[in-house]
């Protein structure tokens, strides 16, 4: 059962479940329909639904409006208009004007934004809950009274129109166009939420304004709040902000999707790295019963490094670089994915071989131990869905707008618990047959590999080669083990989840320029085989858990990341000490790592944010390793093996170079015990970091310095400027990120002057980024070619403003707001504490760090942000990047 999101729609949509609920607040002026504990539904007097649910584990609230109206409710002549609308919003009301919406709820430290999908249009706040009546008020100011300003219309149809050209950047989001527009040829869901470029530019302002007032009444949203607040006083503040009295409602018509009779395949080619794929089937809505055996049969088919196709076409054949499915499940009948990206030169097989699984599954079905592992992946999906206010909110809106009733929750889980192996071989059988599919790719035009549609029925003819027969954390607690591994722990039960997470110093900072990439090398190969698992059977071990376990890289460290139920904890720090105590690097593993690496560079280098990124890190750095790619080179991991590997992991994986951070339901007594039977035994080691070369830092004696590049098949061309920064222990970090608060995001200069009043560009962003040595910060800008020049002037325009005045009291005040909410909401998982624990104790900071983090922002003055503006931001020593469409 999937949720469309806001701008991707094929994704593995969350899955929900409440446990225990309690008796609803009975609310003498509203209809109190729910019997469920904890969950409170009611109906004000104009019609609107309100679902309320106290969780007192962070003092965060989240607020959500859930409209019923979204792109599939569109006439074909307005496509996009809900999403035209979803901006709208943001540009001002009777009582703010344009941008004051997102300053005023990032000055309070919290987030305002909104997505719209095929089915609904949501807008959403996230923000401390001392500030919550402030939050509230903002959202409902923004959805009931907009302004629809006709010159605020107009640049941000020219907003709109560069997201949709960047979208067709984005090669994975124009195979899902291309996918849904061939699947759905009459249905709304076949034309994309945010519209086309002709559609939005012809969209009026009457046309706006007769929409809103067609769907944006009481009768047709729903208010959802979860967090730190009273349900009884919640429900008194959100009478007194929603007032505006309903309309009647328009008959909701929408063109029913004939029965597909045929294979339809498509085959796309253009400049891209990656070969993406995609095959859809159709499927019924969310309300069918089937849809829980769809849903099990996604998590069995491609959720996880031990389902199905990932252990025959991935972890066994090597034949793909990703690979995934998901049943996606909305109002109207929907879709079964599989999608993901092959490996040069595997296409055909490719394909044949998800023909095969599929084939085995409808005539064999699926093993018990594959259905028990889907289930508790699901089961683990709804308790993680409780780590985070923001999160709880979308499910209980969306059960309660999508479903009609934000409890049912528990009969979903239910429906799964019903469905037995025979249901799941009945619903393949029935729907995933080749004349219900759609298949989509999208190759290279130099690709070297012939691929015609016609010649696609032969490939997936094996689908029908089988018939179907509320406690608060404590402090931190800190260890070092005899062998020198550093432990920390900070508990908090208020959910039954740990999180775990092992830094190392490393990464891109300690490689030399032949062997970058090994960082990330490195850590693909912990997973993949151990001493006493090999990939399949540790992938099985972590799925059979409802768990995740990862290995990660970076510019400065590397290490690995878990989170499970905290009764599984032991089995999970077992499973975290076979990785990183006892990897094997089996050989046979190497070449489909190296492969996958190989693939992330391709997929880098069809991202033209990351690329962009990249190209101004190595314009920056002359001779420091962070002008390396995280991934490497094409040459240098093609020159990498597995003695390499062992050779690094034998220097820097060492006890004396390791951190440990717990954070969750576990006691101190538990987790020590259980780190030192699976890491006390590694073997010790004295760890001695390499030489770093630094860059040289001084004003014009180090020089301006501008790279353009060119590239095929994009619309937009893509601007950095950045200049050298400072480091995680240098006092400066603290006022820089003040000013990247001031100046950046939706209440910044960048976005305001260049997308709102100038309409020079989609996307801005104004970073700073501090590492272990020197970091780096500055401007990013997507625009289109004839707008490339102002928005450089306007670029270079506002770091000048910055510098020569700095930024006054009240931005100064927002920022620190906004810094300080941030960091409140951005922990309140157990992982995000335990990695924050681990980075800031291993790179010199302390564990405790976190504690003292918003102390150090709220002491930064406006003098400090413009000494250090004036210190960094200049422009005799920047560093430009210009990343152009190469021209036919």
């Amino acid at each position: 059962m999937k949720k469309p999101g806001a701008r991707v729609i094929i994704v593995i949509a969350v899955l929900f479940l409440l446990f225990f609920l309690n008796s609803p607040f009975a609310d003498p002026a509203a209809r109190a329909t729910s019997e469920k504990p904890e969950i409170i539904r009611t109906t004000l007097k104009n019609g609107m639904r309100v679902v309320l649910k106290e969780n007192h584990s962070a003092p965060v609230s989240a607020f959500q409006v859930w409209v019923k109206a979204g792109s599939a409710d569109e006439n074909p002549g307005e496509a996009g208009i809900s999403h035209l609308i979803e901006h709208m919003l943001f540009k001002g009301t009777d009582k703010r004007r344009p941008g004051e919406i997102a300053r005023d709820i990032e000055g309070y430290g919290g987030h305002i934004n909104a997505y719209t999908g095929y089915d609904y249009t949501v807008y959403h706040v996230e923000i401390a809950s001392r500030y919550q009546e402030q939050g509230l008020s903002v959202l409902a100011d923004a959805v009931q009274h907009p302004r629809f300003d006709a010159q605020e219309l107009a640049r941000e149809k020219e907003v709109v129109i560069e997201e949709i050209k960047m979208g067709e950047d984005d090669p994975e989001r124009a195979l899902h166009r291309a996918l849904f527009k061939t699947s759905f040829q009459r249905h709304p869901y076949g034309r994309p939420v945010i519209g086309y470029a002709d559609s939005v530019r012809g969209i009026s302002r009457k046309a706006i304004v007769d929409y809103y007032r067609q769907w944006y009444c009481p009768k047709n949203m729903v208010f959802v709040g979860v967090g730190d607040f009273k349900a009884p006083e919640l429900l008194a503040r959100v009478k007194a902000f929603f007032t505006t009295s309903s309309r009647s409602l328009p008959v909701r018509q929408r063109v029913a999707e004939p029965s597909q009779n045929a294979f339809r395949p498509l085959v796309m080619q253009q400049e891209v790295k990656e070969r993406y794929f995609a095959l859809g089937f159709h499927i019924p809505g969310v309300r069918a019963e089937d849809t829980y055996a769809l849903d099990l049969l996604a998590a069995c088919l491609g959720q996880g490094d031990s389902s199905l196709l990932a252990q025959e076409l991935r972890l066994k054949r090597g034949w793909v670089s990703s690979v995934y499915a998901s049943a996606f499940t909305p109002r109207d009948p929907g879709l079964f994915v599989i999608g993901g990206s092959f490996q040069p030169g595997t296409v055909r097989q490719g394909i044949a071989e998800i023909s095969a699984v599929l084939a085995r599954i409808k005539g064999e079905g699926i093993k018990e131990a594959d259905l028990r592992k889907a289930r508790v992946m699901v089961e683990t999906a709804f308790t993680y869905d409780r780590e985070t206010v923001e999160g709880e909110a979308g499910k209980l809106g969306w059960f309660e707008t999508v479903m009609g009733d934000a409890t049912k929750e528990q009969a979903y889980l239910e429906g799964i618990a019903r469905v037995g192996a025979a249901k799941i071989q009945e619903v393949a059988a029935k729907y995933l047959r080749p004349e219900n599919l759609t298949l989509c790719l999208l190759i290279p035009k130099a690709a070297g590999e012939e691929v015609e549609a016609r010649a696609l029925p032969s490939w997936v003819g094996g689908i029908t080669a089988i018939s179907p027969s509320d406690n608060e954390p404590k402090g931190i607690r800190k260890a070092v083990l005899e062998n020198g591994i550093t432990v920390l722990l900070k508990e908090d039960h208020s959910v039954p989840v740990a999180g775990i997470a092992a830094v190392f110093l490393g990464g891109v900072r300690f490689e030399k320029e032949k062997e970058a990439g090994i960082t990330r090398f490195l850590a693909e190969m912990m997973t993949k085989g151990t001493a006493s698992f090999n990939a399949v059977q540790f992938a099985q071990e972590v799925d059979s858990l409802g768990a995740t376990l990862e290995a990660f890289s970076g510019r400065n460290s590397f290490g690995v990341q878990a989170k499970g139920l905290s009764k599984d904890f032991p089995q999970l720090v077992r499973l975290l000490g076979e990785v990183v105590a006892t990897p094997a690097f089996p050989a046979h593993e190497l070449e489909r790592v190296r492969d996958e690496i190989l693939a992330a560079q391709r997929e880098e280098r069809d991202s033209m944010v990351a690329w962009t990124m990249q190209l101004l890190r190595e314009t920056l750095y002359k001779r420091h390793p962070y002008h390396l790619n995280v991934l490497g080179e094409e040459k240098t991991i093609r020159h990498i093996g597995r003695r390499d590997l062992i050779q690094y992991y034998k220097h820097y994986a060492l006890p004396q170079n390791m951190v440990v951070a717990i954070s969750g339901d576990v006691s101190w007594e538990e987790a020590f015990a259980s780190l030192q039977t699976a890491l006390g035994g590694m073997r010790e080691g004295h760890f001695s970091p390499p030489p770093i070369p630094q860059e040289s830092r001084g004003g014009t004696a180090r020089g301006k310095s501008k790279r353009e590049e060119m590239t095929q098949g994009k619309e937009q061309v893509h601007l950095a400027l950045g200049f050298l920064g400072t480091t995680l222990r240098d006092q400066d970090r603290f006022p820089l990120e003040v000013l990247e608060a001031a100046i950046g995001g939706q209440g910044g200069r960048f976005f305001t002057q260049l997308r709102d009043k100038e309409g020079l560009a989609y996307v801005t962003a104004f970073f700073v980024r501090a590492d272990l040595d020197p970091g780096y910060l500055g401007v990013y800008v997507a625009t289109s070619p004839a707008k490339v020049e102002q928005a450089l002037q306007g670029m270079e325009r506002i770091i000048k403003e910055v510098r020569d005045q700095g930024i006054s009291q009240e931005e100064l005040d927002r920022a620190k707001a906004s810094l300080i909410g941030n960091y409140e909401i951005g922990h309140q998982s157990p992982l995000a504490m335990a990695s924050t624990m681990a980075f800031d104790e291993r790179y010199g900071l302390g564990g405790d760090f976190y504690q003292q983090y918003p102390r150090a922002i709220e002491h930064v003055t406006v003098e400090d942000v413009l000494r250090v503006a004036r210190k960094y931001l200049t422009l005799d020593s920047s560093s430009m990047v210009v990343v152009r469409p190469a021209r036919p």
